[in-house]
C-alpha cells in the first residue's frame, strides 16, 4: 500500500490553476524526486499534502487514513513533516543531542543558527524534521545554496535515514542529485502528473523535454 496517495488535487489562487487534476503515488522505503519547471505546481503541492493549504478538490491519503484538508500541526502528528517543522523541541533535549550527533552537528550544537552555514542550515532543517519521528519527510530544495561537500553529505544522510526506513519526497532544482539519489522520479508541468520513472526514463521522455524546452539542461 502507498504511504502517500494523491489524487484529482485541484487549488487555484485567482483564477490560475496551480493545481489541475494530479495524482501522486510515494512508496514506502522511497527517496521519491519532484520536479519540473518553475510554475509546475510543485511547491503548492506540498501547501496541500502538509496541511498548510487546503486542496479544492481531490484527496490525500496519508498511511491509509484520508488527510485532506486536516490543519498542519495535525498532519505533522500523524508522522508526515516538512522540514523546518517545530515542535516540543524543549521537552526533547536528549533526542536533539543524538539527532545533532547522528548528522554531525555536534561540534555546533550551542551555537545560534544564524551563526551556521548554509549547510549546516540545511542540517538542522533535517535535524527538526527528524525531532517529530516522522514516516514521511516532505525536503523542499534541501541543497539550495549549499556547497558540494554538504550537499554530499546530506545525500549520504538521506540515503542511511532510508535504509532506517524512513520515506522522503524531494523538490530539488539540481537534477544532478535527483539522478544519483531519487527512484522513482516524478515530473509535473502545468499542474498536472506529466511522467514517471527513473531519471534516465524520464530525462529521455520528450513530453519532459518539451515542459523543460528553454528552461533548463539536462545533466546526466
Amino acid at each position: 500500500m502507498p504511504l502517500l496517495e494523491v489524487r484529482d488535487l485541484h487549488r487555484s489562487f485567482y483564477g490560475i490553476r496551480a493545481l489541475d487534476g494530479v495524482d501522486l503515488v510515494v512508496q514506502p522505503g522511497t527517496i521519491t524526486g519532484l520536479i519540473g519547471p518553475n510554475g509546475a505546481g510543485k511547491t503548492t503541492l506540498f501547501n496541500c499534502v502538509s496541511g498548510l493549504i487546503p486542496p479544492q478538490r481531490g484527496r490525500i491519503v496519508f498511511d491509509g487514513r484520508d488527510v485532506t484538508g486536516w490543519r498542519a500541526d495535525r498532519v505533522t502528528q500523524a508522522g508526515l513533516v516538512r522540514t523546518g517543522a517545530r515542535r516540543r523541541e524543549h521537552a526533547l533535549r536528549e533526542r536533539a543531542f543524538a539527532i545533532a550527533r547522528r548528522l554531525n552537528l555536534a561540534r555546533v550544537v550551542n551555537d545560534a543558527a544564524a551563526d551556521l552555514s548554509g549547510g549546516q542550515k540545511k542540517l538542522l532543517e533535517l535535524g527538526r524534521a527528524l525531532m517529530t519521528e516522522p514516516k514521511l519527510i516532505l525536503l523542499d530544495e534541501p541543497i539550495a545554496g549549499v556547497n558540494p561537500t554538504l550537499a554530499r553529505e546530506l545525500a549520504d544522510h538521506l540515503r542511511t535515514l532510508q535504509a532506517d526506513g524512513l520515506t522522503f519526497l524531494i523538490i530539488e532544482h539540481h537534477l544532478d542529485l535527483i539522478a544519483r539519489l531519487c527512484r522513482p522520479v516524478v515530473v509535473m508541468a502545468e499542474g498536472r502528473h506529466l511522467a514517471e520513472g527513473s531519471f534516465a526514463e524520464v530525462a529521455a521522455d520528450p513530453r519532459v523535454q518539451e515542459a523543460y524546452m528553454g528552461r533548463r539542461r539536462w545533466a546526466s
